[in-house]
């Protein structure tokens, strides 16, 4: 208890002074205008303990995990609605997407964070265009970037078709190269944690994940200004809403195309800015060195703990509701509610990683990622709110944008709580590798989960809900009540412990 009390104290202390230098310099100088004196504000809540590292290196480091909260954002925040359900749509017709591809959408288009550990493997032993980390940050995302241009030439062609299993292709080798850099940012991220003193350790790991969520908000603004006109909303549901439905949009391939724009700025300050960290080993690992380090690692109790808490928890203990996207379909959000609820649930995320580097970082792990599973299983009742149109507004689109969203506060408090463990237990020069394995782990639970939410779709009797709950001309008394019971028994048996969507490390 001495010792975090005094982690506590130098934090309040550090915060204090760097006030008050803020507040003496606008007094000293006239002419230091208030903006000025609130960038540095958050110039100095950004940066890492003084001295600890170079903190341009920093910054480039920064600006990667801002493109990966762009890239990654726009993907698992819009593949689902309105990309497979409406783009590709309607759920459930001929030659349309699937309920079945919906549910795995997420998890297969990232499907190469799966195999990160060999990402790892390779990249803490082969350097790129003479550098350790840089050199594969920028392969990974300038290729990646070019990839996504060509994709905004073919995406129109494939939604008119309806071909959502290439578009998906598509996304998966983007996906391939970009993982490269991400891959080489958190070895970096892991490798300048080690140079941060004991009681701000994690500070750059925790702020990189901010930053990241920070700019998954932008997406947000994409798709609200974007996707939120006639063509990315279901034609049989819009009578329901036309009240946020814009008279404006962008067509599906400009939204690719202006996706690109906004990841430039950030990929041209990464490569002005990033720099490798110190080189911390001089020899460079035989396959049997690295073979013999990463065994002695996983031989460890604390990895063995590790292994079944990201497993056990991403696979089974957040085990997704197989009536999932039937409940999205029946509250048809329009892209504009989809994506100011998401927007305040990555605030809330972000807020939550914020009050974990906060208050929580010090404090007993254990106990932390305890109670905030607790909370994050009431998310269970929700859906059943939705099911059963609670109040009579439990299936408005408004309703379900924000309720699923509301526990995000929560999951972000945990979000990082097995990557700082990496910060410790992994040897010098295997960065990479430890926490890429891990990694890996973390995300085969998530693929694992979507394979299970897809097994019990027949078991719980749910297709061709979709296509049937409403009444039409053809059957005007559809036997809702039946639905009802069906999702209501699935979403009694498994328990979403994380809003819609796993979050991959």
């Amino acid at each position: 208890m001495p010792g975090q009390l005094g982690v506590i104290l130098i934090k309040l202390t550090t915060v204090h002074a760097s006030i008050c230098h803020i507040y003496a310099g606008a007094r000293s100088s006239q002419r230091q205008s208030f903006v000025q004196s609130i960038v540095e504000a958050a110039r100095l809540s950004l940066d890492p303990a003084p001295g600890a590292v170079d903190k341009t290196a920093v910054w480039g480091l920064y600006c990667m995990y801002g493109i990966v909260g762009l890239i990654y954002g726009f993907v698992s925040n819009y593949i689902n609605i309105p990309i497979c359900q409406y783009v590709f749509g309607p759920l459930g017709a001929s030659g349309r997407a699937s309920v079945q591809q919906c549910n795995i959408s997420v998890s297969l288009t990232q499907m190469p964070w799966n195999f990160k550990i060999f990402y790892g493997l390779l990249l803490d032993q082969i350097g790129l265009c003479g550098s350790r980390r840089r050199g594969w940050i920028i392969f990974g995302w300038t290729t990646s970037l070019v990839i996504l241009a060509c994709m905004s030439i073919l995406a129109q062609n494939l939604a008119d078709e309806g071909n959502f299993a290439v578009y998906m292709m598509l996304l998966v080798v983007m996906c391939f190269f970009y993982i490269f850099a991400d891959v080489a940012g958190d070895g970096m991220t892991i490798e300048l944690s080690k140079l941060e003193p004991p009681e701000t350790r994690g500070y750059i790991l925790t702020t990189g994940q901010m930053v990241r969520f920070a700019t998954t908000t932008l997406t947000n603004v994409l798709g609200i200004l974007a996707m939120n006109g006639k063509y990315y909303y279901p034609p049989e549901r819009q009578g329901d809403s036309n009240d946020t439905i814009f008279s404006f949009e962008l067509s599906f391939w400009e939204v690719h195309l202006v996706l690109v724009c906004m990841a430039l700025p950030f990929w041209g300050f990464m490569v002005y800015l990033l720099q490798d960290p110190p080189q911390q080993v001089v020899t460079m690992h035989s396959p049997q060195d690295v073979a013999k380090v990463m065994w002695k690692v996983m031989k460890t109790k604390v990895m063995l703990y590790l292994i079944i808490f990201a497993l056990g928890n991403m696979a089974i203990a957040s085990l997704l509701n197989p009536a999932q996207n039937i409940i999205a379909f029946i509250a048809a959000p329009s892209t504009l509610q989809n994506s100011v609820g998401t927007f305040a649930g990555n605030a809330m995320f972000l807020l939550g990683v914020f009050l974990f580097r906060r208050y929580f970082m010090t404090r007993n792990w254990r106990m932390t990622f305890v109670w905030t599973a607790m909370i994050l299983a009431l998310n269970n009742g929700f859906q059943l709110m939705v099911i059963y149109n609670a109040w009579g507004i439990g299936q408005d689109g408004w309703f379900y944008a924000f309720g699923s969203n509301i526990l995000m506060v929560i999951q972000g408090i945990a979000q990082v709580l097995s990557s700082l463990a990496v910060v410790e237990i992994s040897p010098a020069g295997y960065e990479a590798s430890v926490y890429e394995f891990l990694t890996t782990i973390h995300n085969a639970g998530i693929t694992l989960n979507s394979n299970l939410q897809n097994l019990f779709v027949p078991i719980f009797h749910l297709n061709g809900i979709a296509q049937s709950y409403f009444p039409t001309p053809s059957n005007p008394n559809p036997p809702q009540d039946e639905f009802n019971a069906d999702m209501a028994r699935a979403t009694y048996f498994t328990n979403p412990g994380c809003s819609e969507d796993l979050y991959m490390v």
